[in-house]
Order: C-alpha cells, then structure tokens, then sequence
C-alpha cells in the first residue's frame, strides 16, 4: 500500500510537467503547422497585399494577437508602412506620418538591426498607445530590409522570452517569403507582358500577311495590264483584256473609256460596257464628272456622297460635291482617272456602280492612275504611232547582303618557364603594350612596321598598307559622361577593331582616341577597302554605358607601302594627313594618302604662318562699302569688310584665309584688331556733320556667343575704344547658331543689353529659319547676295522680301539687301518696300583716308 502511495505521489508531482511538456509539444506544433503555412502562401500567392491578409492567419495562433504590421525599406533607405492589421487603434496609420516611421519604434528595431521589446504606455514620448510592443527585424544577406512589429493592448496578453525568439525565428522566414511571393509576381508579370507583346505582333503579322496578299494580287493584275498593253495589237481586243484585268481588283462592271475629239469640245466613247441600258454617243463636252476628271486633271473618287480627287502634289483632297448640278444621272459610287500625254489630258477611264455607294475606297485613287497611263500609252501608240513600246517595270529584288564576321581568338601566352624570363617578358609586355586596351603601343607599332618596311626592300613583290584610325564624337562622350567611361569606350571599341582585322595584322593604339592597323601581306586594295568597310561599320554600332546608347565614327587615313619610304614615321605621317582628309570629307569615311595631301598640309602651314606674321606686321587694313537708304539713296553707315595686304600675292579677300584662322583660333585676334580699327574710326567721325550718327557693321566669329569668356572680353573690348557702342552693328551669320541655339540666344541678349546694334547675315544663303526672325533680338536682316541675285531672272522672291519687310514691322527688326548691282534691282527692291541696301550698283568697297575723299569715291561711282 505504501509503494502505491508513494507511485501516485511521484505521478501527482510529475503531472505538471507533463503538461507543461504537453502545451510545449502543442505550442511547437502550432508553430510549425503555421510556418507551413507560411511557406504554403509564398508558394501559391502573387500579390503582395493578399500575402500579407492572409500572414495573419499565421501570427494570431503563435503570438494571440491580430495586431502587427510590416515597414520595408524603400529606395531612399528609409522605412515605409507596407502592411498593417489594427483592429484597436484603426487611425494609428492615419495619424502617424512619414516622418514618424523613421523616428518611431520600428526605426529603432532598423536602426540597432535586432529584436526590440518596449511598453510604450510607460514612455510619454511613444505615439502607439499600446501596452507592449515587440519587434524584429527583417534580413536579408546580413542588411536589414525592413521590421516587423506586434502589439499587445490587453493587460492578460504580455510578451516572454519565448515571443521574442519566435518572433526573431519567424522574421527570417518572412523575408524568404516576401522574396518568394516578389519574385513570383514579377515572375507572372513579366510572362503576361511577353504574352500580350506576342500576341500584338502575331496580329501585326497577319495584318501584314492579309496587306501582303493584297498587294501581291495588285501587282499580278498590274503586271498583266502591262503584258496587254505591250503585246496587243488590236485597241478593242485591248481594252477587252483590260477590262478583264481590271475586274480582278475592283468592281468594274460599269467600265467606259472616253477621248476629247481633236477640237477639245466633244467626248467619244471607243469602249463601253454598261449593265444599264444606257445610251452614250459622241456628245458636247458638260457639267459631269467626266469633265470635272479632265478639268483636274486629276483621279476622282465619289464614295458614301462625297467627292475626293488624288493630286501629285497635295495628295487625296475632298472636292466641292453640288448634287442638283448632275440630278438623277449621278450614280452611286463613281472612280475616274485622266488619260494623259506630255502633261495633256485627252481622254478618261472611268468606273461606276449604281447601287453601292462604298464600291470604291480612297485606295483605288492610285490603282486607277496606274491603270489610266497604261491605257493613255496604249492608245497614244495606236493612234499616233509616235510612241514606243512602253517598258515593263522593273521589280527590283533586294539582294541579301551577305554578312562575314572574323572570329579571332586571343592566344594565351603560356609562360612556363624560370621567374627571371617571366619578369623580363612581363616588362616587355608593358614597354610595348597599352596599358588600357592591352593593344600593342606606338613603339611595338614602329618596330613592326620598321621591319615591314625593310622587308618590301628585299621582297618587292610584297605589299603592306598603314590605317590611321581616328574616332569621331570621343571629346564629347569623355567631356560629358567623364573619363570613366572615355575609358570604358576605348576598351569596346578595340574589342571591336581586333574583329576586323586578321590574325596576321596588327593594331595599336597610338595614343588618346587615335588607333592604328598594320596590314600586311595585301593582296590588292579591294582587301584594304574591305577592312576600312568593316571597321566603320563595326564602330558605327551603339555602345551602351549606364543606360545610355552612345554613337561615334571612325575616320580613316591610308598609307599604302612605296619605296620611297625610309622610316617608319613617314607613312604613319602620310596615314595621319589622309585621316584628316577624310575627317574634312565629313567624317564616317576612309581616304587613301596621295602627294597633293602633303602639298594641301604644306600650303595650310605656310598660310598658318604667313597669318602669325601678318598681325604682328599688321598687314591687315579695312575696307568700307557704304550701306544707304533705298528710298533716297542717303548713305546710313558703312560695312568694314577685312583685307589682307599680302606681300607678294596682293590684296586677299577673306575666302582665301578666314577658314584657317578660324581653325587655328588666329580669327579671335584678327578681329580684336577690326574692333579697335572700327571704334577709332567711329571716334573720328564724332565731330564730322555727315557721318556723326553714322553706324559701322562687323562681322564676327561665333565664337564669342557660345564662349561666355571670349564675349565678356568682346564688350570689354568695345567699351574700352568706344563710348558709343550703338553706333557698332555685330553681324553673325547661321552657323553661329547651328549646334548653341540656347547659348548663343543668351549672348546676343547680353550683347543687346550692352547697347550695340545686331544683324543676322547673309539670311537666305542656305536653310535659313523663321525663327531667327522672332526669336532672336536682331535689329537687321542682311539678305544674302546670292538671294538678292535670283531677282535678276525671277521675281518669285520678291514676294519673300515684302513678308520678310511685312514682318519686320511687326517683329521690330529691318531689311538690307545685300549685292545690288544694277539698277533695275535696286527699283525691284524699292518696289518690294525694301528700306535699305548695300552693292557695287551703290558704292564699291574702299579704304578710307578722309571724309571729303569717301564721298567723292561714292558719287564717282554712282554716277
């Protein structure tokens, strides 16, 4: 009895346990029965909104409490609310900001990156009005992505130990949910997307196929139509057989031909075929749509009551339609087109149909001009005999450009012997190699192609040619993406060139953008084409950087190998003045070297150096063509036009130097000079009583509006020699606007501010826009002489010039015609209401020494 009393105590006393071990057996089974339903939703679920309803199905059982919600990181690493389930405190995710998430509880579990317990209602500071709150962080690769957070508002619902290592446990196994559910549904979105783009372009295709059916039937009953017109000999079998045809592609069976008799003022009828008895006989020319046809001239299509005619020019065009002119004839549906010879109608092919009134669509306008000049030739050579056998057309077929791509492997050096050769090859490489593209370098180059050259001595047979390779655009990609990626272009674009060349060749990179290619063993030069073809177009191909789709040419220099040759640095000499022919070509081209190259680069150094010399020795001297009022033929002010003294070739305009001091920057000092000359000359006539409100026109480079250096120097420049810079009129011609619009706008405002005159030059000698007209602050609009010229044979441009003089009164800026040099233009332009002008015809360019002098030259010349 004693040992049974003392079993059932030992039982009474383990009961506890056992059921405390029996809750944590059920505890840990709910656990794990929800996490399999955790993983259960990541599989099955695609929406984030839905994954994270159902989520709380999976904390209520583990944690006894409905409210949580979820904040995950966004791209400017701050929290942002994704979900949250309150049923106590429902305007919690009203009233709390932004800004609060990122200061709050959940950004001090983001912040410390570790599970946190507060009792918020015993902290003042602490907006949730809960009794306890427990968060977890959510990582992902050791970097926190978010936190999730529960709360407790019951005094009998409190938080252990336990709730905090089952919240942490179950925070990892949120984040591969979260990533499974993400991945999913952008996984969903992105076969949904490529469904509906396939499926767009399946009816795009059968759109295609239904158009190319079509056509392939026009073409087939175009070219039989051709057929008859060429072989048929007997006009009524003709217009049979076209009838036939005809038929095919539209409903035809109303069809008539009709020819103007010889004195124009009858209609004949050769062929009708009618299924209405009607009887149509020689008769007067009326008020019809067959004479409308004629009087066009053009195709005439009535459909759905409305009147359209096709013209060459202009396109489909919908026609006055008055019905009570043509009565109860007008049928329902009418296609028409003029039989036409040497731009003359002499008869129509016409179409009707009396009981649908779409029987003919706008599209039928140009089968039945085609159809109408096969039929006009047919019968101009029938009739007349004065035309030949019209040829067929001819169907083009592209021809498949067949594509030959070079496969070039890298052979790797294997290097497999004692550390002293390893170093030694090693050094070598880097002496001889770039140390960015891993290309040979200039010295490997010159070596090679010293060798090269050396070996053509021995081998005359032999044949080697240098391409000099420049990139085009390669400043503007490493000035506005950064050198970064200049570098990483470079590297592309010599991956490229290796697949043009072949194993045997050899390409260097001699510096900045600037590549060369040795060939050798050349066949002819069709092989060196061939190359050059290869390399522009590989170049040509985009190269995408961060995003960004970048372009660039190459141009090309060829040097093919002569005996003339001594050294290696004479043909890449020669290869480098043919790369930039070809780059003064326009660029994206190649050029092969020949001797007149040298002479060009010769005569451009001497010019380059004859210009240095001539300002230091001012040889510079300006010349002045008088600019008047073509009313009363008053002189206004003068033009300075700019001459060069020339030792020994005399005086030169400034179309034989002015391009190579723009290229060299010599222009910036040139016209430094013209300014101060011009001011000078201005202060002169400060107290001469013709010439004291006289203005002077300069023409200047681009330059100083794009540079805002260079146009502070301008004005300072005009207000240290002037103090009356609105007597200074700065003319600049279109290409200073041509790349700079935004920039060069802002410097003609600054230079208006200042208190000069500004003109636009030479307006109409290329594409000239409207926009210069109100948009730019010109106070004048010089008319190019090669404009003003076209008067001579054509007054089609006057009309232009009284707009542009209509305009000037409204948009503040005036007209001068420039080159008037006769009299008969000068009266075309007074009669057009041009005010003012300049030309040989008023005064001829000349220096001037003196006032008395200057007007006397003038009157010379005018009378």
């Amino acid at each position: 009895m004693e040992c049974k009393a003392s079993d059932s105590f030992i039982a009474a006393r383990q009961l506890p346990k056992f059921k405390l071990l029996l809750k944590k057996y059920r505890h840990l089974k709910n656990m794990q029965s929800n996490l399999l339903t955790l993983s259960e939703l990541a599989a099955t679920v695609t929406d984030m909104n839905a994954f994270y309803t159902a989520l709380a199905s999976v904390v209520e059982p583990i944690f006894r409490t409905k409210n949580f919600h979820i904040a995950l990181v966004n791209s400017q690493e701050q929290l942002e609310l994704a979900y949250m389930q309150n049923n106590v405190d429902a305007k919690l995710i009203v009233n709390t900001s932004a800004q609060a998430w990122q200061t709050g509880l959940s950004a001090q579990v983001y912040l410390q990156a570790k599970t946190l317990h507060f009792f918020p209602e015993q902290d003042e500071n602490q907006t949730c009005n809960c009794i306890e709150w427990l968060g977890a962080p959510l990582t992902r690769e050791n970097k926190v992505i978010g936190v999730i957070a529960i709360q407790s508002y019951q005094a009998d619902l409190t938080f252990d130990k336990i709730d905090v290592e089952l919240l942490t446990f179950i925070s990892e196994h949120i984040v591969t949910a979260i990533d499974r559910v993400r991945s999913r549904a952008s996984l969903e979105h992105s076969i949904t997307e490529r469904t509906r783009k396939l499926t767009k372009a399946n009816s795009q295709l059968q759109k295609e196929i239904v158009e190319r059916k079509k056509a392939e039937n026009v073409h087939k009953v175009l070219l039989a139509i051709s057929e008859i017109t060429a072989s048929s000999d007997d006009i009524q079998q003709f217009y049979q057989a076209l009838h036939h045809q005809v038929k095919k592609l539209l409903p035809a069976k109303n069809f008539f031909i009709s020819l103007l008799s010889n004195d124009g003022f009858k209609l004949e009828y050769p062929y009708i075929v009618n299924e209405q008895i009607i009887e149509i006989n020689s008769s007067r020319r009326k008020s019809g749509l067959t004479e409308r046809t004629i009087v066009l001239s053009s195709p005439l299509l009535l459909a759905n009551q409305s009147l359209f005619s096709l013209s060459t020019k202009d396109g489909i065009q919908e026609q006055d339609l008055s019905f009570a002119q043509y009565g109860s004839s007008l049928p329902k549906a009418w296609l028409s087109a003029p039989l036409m010879h040497q731009g003359e109608v002499f008869g129509v092919l016409a179409l009707q149909d009396f009981y649908h009134e779409d029987a003919y669509q706008q599209d039928d306008l140009e089968i039945i001009r085609f159809i109408a000049d096969h039929i006009a030739s047919a019968i101009t050579r029938k009739n007349h005999q004065l035309q030949e056998q019209r040829n067929k057309d001819e169907l083009e077929r592209l021809v498949n450009e067949r594509t030959k791509e070079l496969q070039i492997s890298n052979l790797n050096l294997r290097m497999q012997v004692e550390e002293r050769r390893k170093a030694e090859a090693k050094l070598y490489h880097e002496a001889h190699h770039d140390s960015l593209t891993t290309l040979p370098n200039r010295a490997m180059f010159s070596d090679r192609l010293s060798f090269a050259l050396r070996h053509i001595k021995r081998h005359p047979q032999n044949r080697f040619a240098v391409l000099f390779i420049d990139l085009d655009r390669f400043k503007m990609i490493n000035d506005t993406l950064g050198h970064h990626a200049g570098d990483e272009f470079l590297v592309e674009i010599a991956n490229r060139l290796k697949f043009c060349v072949r194993d045997n060749d050899l390409l260097a990179r001699l510096g900045g953008d600037e590549f060369v290619v040795l060939l050798d063993s050349m066949q002819s030069q069709e092989d060196v084409e061939d190359v050059c073809s290869r390399i522009i177009d590989k170049i040509a191909e985009p190269f995408v950087y961060d995003g960004n789709e970048l372009y660039s040419n190459a141009s090309i220099g060829i040097a093919l190998c002569s005996h003339q040759y001594n050294d290696a640095n004479e043909i890449l000499r020669d290869a480098d003045a043919a790369m930039y022919q070809a780059k003064s070509l326009g660029r994206g081209r190649f050029v092969f070297f020949d001797e007149s190259m040298r002479e060009k680069l010769l005569e451009n150094m001497s010019l380059e150096q004859e210009l240095r010399a001539a300002i230091k020795k001012q040889e510079f001297e300006l010349h002045y063509q008088q600019i008047s009022n073509l009313g009363s033929t008053s002189a206004i002010g003068f033009e300075a036009l700019l001459r060069w003294k020339h030792p020994s070739k005399g005086i030169l305009t400034p179309s034989q130097f002015l391009f190579m001091a723009e290229e060299t920057g010599i222009i910036l000092d040139i016209e430094t000079w013209v300014i101060e000359e011009v001011c000078q000359q201005l202060q002169q006539w400060q107290n001469d009583t013709l010439y004291s409100n006289a203005f002077i026109g300069v023409n200047l480079s681009g330059r100083h509006l794009t540079q805002s250096n260079l146009l502070n120097k301008l004005i300072a420049l005009i207000k240290t020699n002037t103090i009356e810079p609105e007597r200074l009129i700065l003319e600049f011609n279109e290409s200073a606007f041509a790349q700079h619009t935004d920039v060069a706008l802002k410097g003609l405002r600054k230079l208006k501010d200042f208190g000069v005159k500004l003109a636009l030059d030479d307006y109409g000698a290329g594409v000239s826009s409207f926009s210069f007209l109100h948009s730019y602050p010109f106070e004048f609009i010089k008319l190019d002489r090669s404009f003003i010229r076209t008067l001579n044979n054509s007054d089609k441009n006057l009309t232009l010039v009284k707009a542009l003089n209509e305009l000037g009164e409204q948009f503040g800026y005036r007209i001068v015609a420039e080159g008037i040099e006769s009299e008969s233009m000068l009266k075309k332009l007074q009669g057009a209401g041009c005010e003012f002008g300049q030309g040989y015809h008023i005064s001829r360019p000349a220096k001037i020494t003196s006032t008395i002098e200057t007007l006397s030259a003038a009157e010379k010349l005018k009378a």
